[in-house]
């Protein structure tokens, strides 16, 4: 409603840019914004005010589109200017779920990044690049792996397949194979929303859950599980996993994991 009331009430109709562009795009954010973003006018002549902040573009011409009669930057320049301007997290989160959805490759918001007017922010847009991968099939996981990354835990493999002598038990979250250890990142909607019971209870759903982790544990394995309410407070997802084994090492600086791996 108030990126409707911005467009309607515009001298001249605006371009809607970063966090903003994003909602339209149905990209997932780490929080909600507190102000409606869009591109400064050309002649410079507006300011940000009245919960509207005005943005100078960090790329030179970025494409627009129009969905449901907004104009907003492209999905993929709307990708780079998150990486960009709101950070390595906002740039991951928005880049693993255009490329799950399959609305977008590496290689056409690459090319856009080329467009990024200093050396910084195509340091900045080449981390998430590197990073950004989609088998990571919600924003849950995707804050997961920036947080892991961040705090120096090894990299994990995402979504392996386990079965046992009765067959398929499932595709988890997260695997670390040194370890033997399971992650399961827990959004708690599959126990709520009827797109994810499939018409059973809730608590259904936490018995199938369970005896899923039982089999799991039978082969050996442990599996350690966190939800938003510890994504919020890194110190809480840290001692999870090092308590269930996982040893971090140095943390990385994003911006700096091209670097840092090669």
């Amino acid at each position: 409603m108030r990126v409707l009331a911005v467009h309607l009430t515009a001298d001249h109709p605006p371009v809607f840019c970063r966090e903003t562009a994003a909602l339209v795009h149905g990209l997932p954010l780490v929080t909600v914004p507190s102000h409606v973003h869009v591109q400064q006018l050309p002649d410079g002549s507006a300011h940000s005010r009245g919960g509207v902040r005005r943005h100078c573009s960090s790329m030179t011409a970025p494409p627009v589109v129009r969905i449901s009669g907004l104009q907003v930057t492209s999905l993929e320049s709307t990708i780079v200017a998150l990486a960009i301007g709101s950070g390595f997290p906002a740039g991951v989160l928005a880049l693993d779920d255009a490329l799950r959805r399959g609305t977008t490759d590496l290689a056409r918001v690459s090319e856009l990044a080329q467009m990024a007017r200093t050396a910084a922010a195509r340091t900045r847009i080449a981390a998430v690049l590197d990073f950004a991968c989609g088998d990571a099939e919600s924003p849950g996981e995707s804050l997961s792996r920036v947080q892991m990354m961040v705090m120096g835990f090894p990299a994990p493999e995402l979504q392996r397949v386990f079965s046992d002598a009765r067959g398929f038990i499932g595709r988890v979250d997260f695997y670390w194979p040194e370890a033997r250890l399971v992650g399961e990142f827990d959004g708690l909607v599959k126990y709520s929303k009827p797109e994810f019971l499939n018409g059973r209870t809730p608590s259904e759903v936490v018995i199938e859950e369970k005896r899923r982790e039982d089999r799991l544990r039978a082969l050996g394995l442990r599996v350690v599980r966190w939800t938003w309410d510890d994504l919020r407070d890194p110190a809480l997802l840290r001692e999870l996993l090092t308590s269930a084994g996982l040893v971090p090492g140095r943390p990385i600086i994003p911006g700096r994991v091209l670097r840092a791996r090669g």
